[in-house]
Parts: C-alpha cells; sequence; structure tokens
C-alpha cells in the first residue's frame, strides 16, 4: 500500500495566555470572536488520564479560519484585520496579558511542494510592536 502524500501545514494562532480575571466567553464577547482553542487552568491535560498533569494558565486563542494550507501571509493578514476591527478589545487585552502570535510549519519531505515562507512586514511589525505581542514559531520537517 502507497503512502499518502501529505501537504505542508502553516497553523497560526493569536494566543491569549495567562488571566485569571477573565473568563473565556468574556474575552469572545470582548473581541467578538469565538475562540478555536481553550484551555482550562487546573484542568487535566488529558481528561482520559487521572494522573495527567493540570495546565498551569488558562488560554484562549483564534485562527484565521482559513484553514492550515492558506499561506502564512494569507493567515497573518486576517489575523491583523481581526485585531484592527476590534483594536480597543485587544490593546485591552494585550496590555493585561501574554500574547503572541504561535506558528507551526508542518513540512513533508517528497511532496513536491516548497518550504512554507514567514515575512514578517511593517503591517505586522507596527500591530505586535504597539501590542506587544511576541511571535514564535515552530519547523517541523517529516
Amino acid at each position: 500500500m502507497k503512502a499518502k502524500i501529505k501537504s505542508n501545514v502553516v497553523d497560526l494562532r493569536l494566543l491569549i495566555v495567562d488571566f485569571d480575571d477573565i473568563s473565556h466567553d468574556e474575552i469572545s464577547e470582548m473581541t467578538g470572536q469565538v475562540p478555536t482553542y481553550i484551555r482550562v487552568k487546573g484542568q487535566p491535560r488529558n481528561p482520559k488520564r487521572p494522573d495527567s498533569p493540570v495546565w498551569p494558565n488558562n488560554l484562549w486563542s483564534i485562527d484565521s479560519g482559513l484553514g492550515m494550507h492558506a499561506s502564512f501571509e494569507d493567515q497573518m493578514c486576517t489575523l491583523l484585520n481581526i485585531i484592527e476591527d476590534n483594536r480597543a478589545a485587544f490593546e485591552n487585552l494585550c496590555s493585561k496579558y501574554y500574547s503572541e502570535f504561535a506558528c507551526a510549519i508542518k513540512v513533508y519531505k517528497g511532496n513536491g511542494e516548497s518550504t512554507p515562507w514567514v515575512h514578517l512586514d511593517n503591517r505586522y511589525n507596527k500591530i505586535a510592536w504597539e501590542l506587544k505581542i511576541e511571535f514564535d514559531v515552530d519547523l517541523y520537517a517529516f
């Protein structure tokens, strides 16, 4: 049986982390966004294992909604639009809590695709600097 060739993946998200004085739902209401993923402080990392370590902090995150096969540029542009459309809410949240653009890039050998590129332009630089949003990228090669 022939192995299925996988397409490269760019998983870009905006994270708001380390909040205790506000709920996940309040962040969603403030930003007008439904989170892609949340993490609740004190909940087990693996609910199926009673001895699983617990999450040390709360986390709320969104992605662009474009899917993980969209380009980095398109995903980042969409996330920046979301931030700009509700700038006051994101300024408030990012000034109080740790915020980050988290990017995981998965590259699969022999799939005929070029390596996805990451380019941070002036628009990104301005917003990230003003809102103090960190950037983290992880690269996985398979």
